[in-house]
């Protein structure tokens, strides 16, 4: 053999490595051992490494406060070199500012916001290139002007004429949304914040806090000062100490925050002591007991980095436990809903994604039964795999006991719409009733909100369209399906809703919204006129799949069961329809079937505590101690 052939023979070993490295990484580029690794849809074999870990390392021992400074100063000073990092967002039309601050039809007794705005506004549309509005999204903003300045729409050429009146869908329905004079700015939650029994509101993105006083006036208070707003707010008694603690999510790299409550509404940033000090671009986030071991686990999603389920242990410190579970999502998680689904008294999940087909995961328990897993289930796809989901809620369309689900998106096809409710037959299998349910809509929807506003027992719907497009309401009639009540209720404001909180803020039973805008602003409006038969009903401990069954009596003493289960709120008011009396109120705790506790002959209209018997697993209180001294970066 040649001197030459056995330097290549060398050379060939010598390069067979790296080629077959080369290879490997091509087919599994998440094994890559240069650079971030790059995880595909494929569960991984081994435990994935955490993206972030070199800014885990770089801020240990560093406190919580610093280190969101840190990482926004950072975030600032790379936008200022490169402006891309972060695409500018559309804001709203420059019509929408100068239009009344009421919804369609505009009312006779408002005004323009800029009337000479809008004069001008008209005046070039009439004389620009086309001589005229010429698309349909011309047209209608141009019939939109005209009516804000009062003018006839028998006056406007038939041609270019659109509905700026449109008359009421009814003639009885109670309904009406008012608003009430409100500054805030969101993002904005609800809840009893400060174990009162009422509930306050949490705004700027978890900066502020308010509490309703007398005629719906605002009370600041100083829970949260200096809180590093974020971009989404979740609650829950995470520690079982009785009071809301709050999760903020926030975008850009920017560490999410774990606010616990100290009592009295007063809030510490306990992130790292916790064990969640994270940098991704966080989008979603919900509070679930994914193990029903009495303490409530964590699931984040992100754009950037793989969905995150963190298990709550015994002495309240939080794990990453996807992995183990096999619930895998390597990136662009945009929504999470959980609900016990197959009412096995187990929550279960169903996830959004960008630019990939939306799942339904069940939790089935694993061989032996001491574990759980999620479990992808068939599910309905009426939107196409490609169309990207903006809203998705969990619902009780007929107060079954069973929840159905409702999906939106803001690239609604022309055939299919922009909803669809999927109907809960049990066992965890949907069907597509969206047409019977009369929830056709082909408008772009943003957001969805679920309120009982006229307190018959059953949720109605509210849509968030897009900017100079009416926001929608639907009245739920009686489980049987939906009817637009969206002029007849007053609720077709046009500017942007993005997201929806509702709640009975003045303890009168009536549902009030605050509807946060694109800009952020919020509006807050009262449902007013619906009936007058409820029942308030205050759960101290977390109340997540628990489930009511109200035996109420009519005035011609027909007698009703409805029921209902509890999401996350603690505080909850409930319809009773024209149920004047309650027989029987039954108070189930997640997949049991004998009651955990019955009250009998209770009064509408009052607020009522249920405390449960202790459960056979309790879950400890975690100390005060635990958080002291805790609050920088562990090494």
């Amino acid at each position: 053999m040649s001197k030459r052939t056995l330097l290549l023979i060398a050379a060939g070993a010598f390069l067979l490595p790296f080629l077959a490295g080369g290879i490997l990484m091509l087919v599994k580029p998440e094994w890559s051992p240069f650079g971030k690794p790059v995880f595909t849809e494929e569960i991984p074999a081994k435990r994935p490494p955490r993206l972030d870990q070199h800014l885990i390392d770089r801020h240990a021992g560093k406190a919580i406060a610093d280190i969101i400074a840190t990482a926004k100063a950072e975030r600032e000073a790379a936008l200022a070199k490169d402006p891309t990092l972060d695409p500018p967002v559309a804001g709203p039309p420059i019509l929408l500012a100068m239009l009344p601050d009421a919804p369609l039809p505009f009312p006779g007794d408002v005004k323009a916001a800029d009337e000479a705005g809008l004069k001008e506004f008209v005046t070039q549309m009439k004389s620009g290139p086309s001589a005229g509005p010429s698309t349909p999204e011309e047209r209608w903003q141009f019939n939109l002007a005209l009516a804000a300045l009062g003018i006839d729409p028998a006056d406007v050429p038939e041609s270019i004429r659109m509905q700026t009146r449109p008359a009421p869908e009814s003639d009885t329905y109670p309904v009406r949304l008012l608003p009430r004079p409100v500054e805030l700015k969101g993002p904005v939650t609800a809840g009893d914040f400060d174990g009162g029994g009422d509930i306050e509101i949490v705004a700027s993105g978890g900066a502020s806090l308010f509490k309703v006083g007398g005629e719906g006036t605002l009370v600041a208070l100083e829970g949260f000062s200096g809180v590093e707003p974020g971009d989404g707010l979740f609650p829950a008694d995470f520690d079982g100490d009785g009071d809301l603690d709050l999760y903020v999510t926030r975008k850009s790299g920017l560490p999410d925050s774990l606010l616990r409550n100290e009592g009295s509404g007063h809030f510490s940033d306990e992130t790292i002591a916790f064990g969640l000090l994270a940098f991704r671009d966080t989008t979603t986030a919900a509070w679930i007991d994914y193990d029903r071991d009495g303490r409530l686990d964590l699931l984040v999603g992100s754009l950037d980095q793989p969905l995150e389920l963190y298990h709550q242990d015994e002495s309240g410190s939080f794990h990453p436990v996807a992995w183990d579970l096999k619930l895998w999502a390597p990136r662009d998680t945009t929504l999470l809903a959980v609900a016990d689904v197959d009412a096995d008294g187990y929550p279960d999940l169903f996830l959004g994604r960008r630019g990939v087909p939306s799942r339904l995961l069940l939790s089935r328990p694993t061989e032996g039964g001491n574990s759980r897993r999620f479990e992808a289930a068939p599910l309905p796809n009426p939107f196409g795999p490609q169309t990207d989901l903006s809203s998705a809620a969990f619902l009780d369309l007929e107060n079954d006991g069973l929840p159905d689900l409702l999906l939106a998106t803001a690239t609604p096809d022309p055939a299919k719409g922009s909803l669809c409710l999927l109907h809960n037959e049990g066992g965890g299998s949907f069907a597509d009733v969206t047409v019977d349910a009369g929830l056709m809509h082909g408008e772009k929807v943003h957001s969805l909100g679920v309120a009982d506003l006229d307190l018959d027992g059953f949720s109605d719907l509210l849509l968030g369209t897009a900017a100079l497009s009416p926001d929608r309401v639907f009245a739920n009639l009686e489980g049987t399906g939906f009817r637009a009540v969206t002029f007849a209720s007053g609720g077709a404001f046009l500017d942007e809703t993005v997201s929806w909180t509702t709640a009975d803020l003045g303890g009168d039973g009536s549902a009030d919204l605050l509807s946060t805008k694109s800009d952020g602003r919020v509006r807050w409006l009262e449902a007013s006129g619906g009936g007058s038969q409820w029942l308030r009903v205050f759960l101290p401990e977390e109340p997540a799949g628990t489930r009511l069954a109200i035996s109420t009596r009519d005035p011609d003493w027909v007698a009703e069961t409805r029921l209902f289960t509890i999401s996350e709120s603690r505080l909850v008011t409930l319809g009773l329809g024209e149920g004047e009396s309650i027989e029987r109120l039954e108070v189930f705790r997640p997949g049991e079937s004998v009651a955990a506790k019955t009250l009998e002959s209770l009064k509408p209209g009052q607020t009522v505590t249920i405390e449960l018997p202790p459960a056979p697993a309790k879950r400890p209180v975690v100390p005060m101690e635990k958080a002291t001294g805790a609050d920088s970066a562990k090494p």
